[in-house]
């Protein structure tokens, strides 16, 4: 039992004890009152109480207070107190009156219980916010299991054990109330090392497991060393997708109170937020590493070594944050013994234009294998385009590189609607290669323009997709790159290795334009090497 006491006098206006109760018509209003009223003199003995006093307080007239925890409250000074009687929470106050101190006593139980119930409700409903934050910001599934077990410790538990479903093995992560600070660890066991039909199992499966005589002794494996008896524990699953994510194992030491009902319920709707987070972590992992593989395919590949040619590229995707886009570049060995190489734009943007480049990539390594002929390879691809399932309206410039024993280089060229490369002479000024056609993908019969260029030692031809020229500077009117800057940019680099002349196109328009691309950008540089082993950048 609780006593609080304070003290308290009573001022010119208090109430006071009556000089004498015998035949007092008050006495009878005293009776009909829900408060407890009883009065003591000096000597400790009860000289008045009220009908609740004696039902509720087991007091009597004549006879002294020695009944805990009254007999303190009335032996000491008159004042405040709180006290607890069986299962009753009693406050009242005491006040002096002459020779006897008066005592005015309320049960108030039930609105402790109920402020009680309130604060609890507000902890309940605060931690559940708090864990729907911090598992909300979890994109690890790792990160999103451990948050879940600190979380439940000591919160819900002396020790918590998340356990992931990975098909094959459970992997999991326990947290332990220590004396001082919280333990962690983690392992992982065999999928076919849960016996059937235990807390655990029917927890994978769906079902909550609830303070089972048996449950301590199925958990005891997942538990640590010298836990200790275990008084209450439940397992609970972790709901996913579908299928639980997991499942989670709450402990707690034999002192401490069992699940109740409403903690069962909280238990339950906090093991719903940590399996959508653990689940959608899960799924995020999984879509990443799908699209790593997607990235990886259509990502610009580690240009060849071409004996008698130098190569140089850059390429710098509009959505920065994918590295892909729908700009591309090749270069293949062809089955004449050739080098082929490709530049090209697909229409679109991001993930889309990405996998319709690769889609063009993949055919084209196909026909690598059987075609040379640069235009002929330009209507294969078109015919395969509009004959597939959804046409793909696309530019490129195809070419055929041949070194000379004198250390030229003769280029072949075939364009797809392409922009015209620029080629750059050792002694003159860039200038357009004169070629022209229509991209793929629009006309079934449509023509392709063809080209041959003659690269002397040092020479080099720059292809470039539209993303270059058709950039808009960060000034306020905004202008297009243009070709004739970027004729002026290569002018400045005649006579560079290829890979810095790509390179200082790019990064010029990236600088052009500023904070972000709006499409695209590949450049692709073609060089003689002026020997029959150039070096490939």
């Amino acid at each position: 039992m609780n006593v609080f006491t304070g003290h308290d006098t009573a001022g010119p206006d208090g109430p006071a004890a009556p000089a004498d109760l015998d035949g007092m018509p008050w006495a009878e209003l005293l009776d009909g009152s829900d408060e407890m009223i009883f009065t003591v003199d000096r000597g400790g003995v009860v000289r008045f109480a009220n009908a609740e006093a004696v039902r509720v307080l087991g007091v009597a007239a004549g006879r002294a207070v020695t009944a805990p925890p009254l007999a303190a409250v009335v032996q000491g000074p008159p004042g405040a107190f709180d006290a607890d009687l069986a299962e009753r929470r009693l406050r009242g106050r005491g006040v002096r009156s002459g020779e006897h101190t008066l005592w005015y006593v309320r049960d108030v139980t039930e609105q402790v219980m109920r402020v009680d119930a309130l604060l609890a409700e507000r902890w309940r409903s605060a931690f559940l916010a708090d864990a729907g934050r911090r598992l909300g910001s979890c994109l690890n599934r790792g990160r999103a299991a451990r948050t879940t077990a600190l979380l439940a410790v000591p919160a819900l538990a002396d020790c918590a054990v998340v356990v992931c479903d990975d098909e094959r093995e459970l992997s999991w992560i326990r947290i332990d109330a220590g004396p001082e600070d919280r333990t962690e660890s983690a392992g992982t066991l065999p999928r076919w090392g849960v016996p059937p039909g235990s807390a655990l199992d029917q927890a994978l499966t769906g079902l909550t497991v609830q303070d089972d005589p048996r449950l301590g002794e199925d958990i005891a494996a997942l538990l640590a060393d010298g836990f200790g008896p275990v008084g209450s524990a439940m397992v609970v699953p972790l709901p996913g997708h579908g299928l639980p994510a997991g499942a989670l194992v709450l402990a707690r030491h034999a002192g401490r109170a069992p699940f109740e009902a409403v903690e069962v319920h909280l238990v339950r709707q906090f093991a719903a937020r940590a399996g959508a987070a653990i689940s959608a972590a899960a799924l995020y992992a999984a879509q990443a590493d799908a699209a790593e593989l997607v990235q990886r395919s259509v990502e610009p590949p580690a240009l060849p070594q071409v004996p008698g040619v130098a190569l140089g590229a850059a390429y710098r995707p509009a959505w920065e944050r994918l590295r892909i886009g729908g700009d591309f570049y090749d270069v293949r060995p062809g089955p004449d013994g050739r080098w082929m190489f490709v530049l090209g734009d697909v229409c679109g943007k991001g993930i889309e234009a990405a996998v319709q480049s690769g889609n063009i990539r993949q055919s084209l390594r196909a026909l690598w294998l059987t075609e040379s002929c640069p235009s002929r390879l330009l209507d294969l691809l078109n015919r395969a385009t509009l004959t597939g399932d959804g046409p793909t309206l696309a530019t490129l410039m195809i070419g055929a590189m041949t070194p000379e024993p004198d250390g030229s280089l003769t280029v072949s060229l075939a364009t797809g609607g392409h922009a015209p490369p620029l080629l750059m002479r050792a002694a003159d000024e860039a200038a357009e290669v004169d070629i022209s056609g229509t991209a793929i993908g629009l006309l079934l019969d449509a023509p392709f323009g063809q080209a041959q260029v003659v690269l002397g030692p040092g020479d080099a031809l720059v292809l470039y997709t539209d993303g270059v020229t058709e950039a808009r500077g960060r000034s306020a009117d905004r202008p297009f790159f243009g070709p004739q800057r970027l004729a002026a940019e290569l002018q400045a680099y005649r006579g560079a290795p290829a890979a810095v002349i790509a390179e200082r196109v790019a990064q010029r328009v990236t600088d052009w334009v500023g904070d972000r691309l709006q499409d695209d950008i590949a450049v692709l540089v073609i060089q003689a090497a002026g020997g029959p082993t150039g070096p490939a950048a």
